[in-house]
């Protein structure tokens, strides 16, 4: 009785982000504003810089969160960079608070690593 033994490659274990809120300031540089949109809504806009590294960055998660006079956050919300980060690129942001204050602070929350030269591949 012959049998056929396959061995199969155990899975790929799953990849966890690799850019966190507490390494972000190695990676990313951000500038960022309030303003008002055409309506006159208040918006916060920037731009997102990758700093010297061989990847990319795709799904990039900020967390933008609306200060009080002392500094102090009032309320936060997670908002999404629609495009890819690439080395040497400015990459536009624009996000409507969800609560609207006087100042604002936006930090990356998190990304993902792509391999240079684009695409959010898996």
């Amino acid at each position: 009785l012959l049998a056929t033994v396959s061995i199969a490659a155990p899975p790929r274990p799953a990849h966890a982000q690799a850019v966190t809120a507490q390494n972000a300031d190695r990676f990313f540089r951000l500038e960022y504003a309030p303003g008002t949109d055409r309506r006159g809504r208040p918006v916060v806009s920037g731009y997102a810089y990758l700093n010297a590294t061989g990847q990319g960055a795709a799904r990039m998660r900020l967390l933008v969160e609306t200060l009080d006079p002392p500094r102090r956050p009032v309320g936060s919300q997670i908002a999404y960079v629609d495009e890819d980060i690439v080395l040497g690129a400015r990459n536009y942001f624009e996000v409507r608070p969800a609560t609207p204050g006087a100042a604002y602070r936006v930090s990356v929350h998190s990304a993902d690593w792509v391999k240079a030269g684009g695409g959010s591949g898996m």
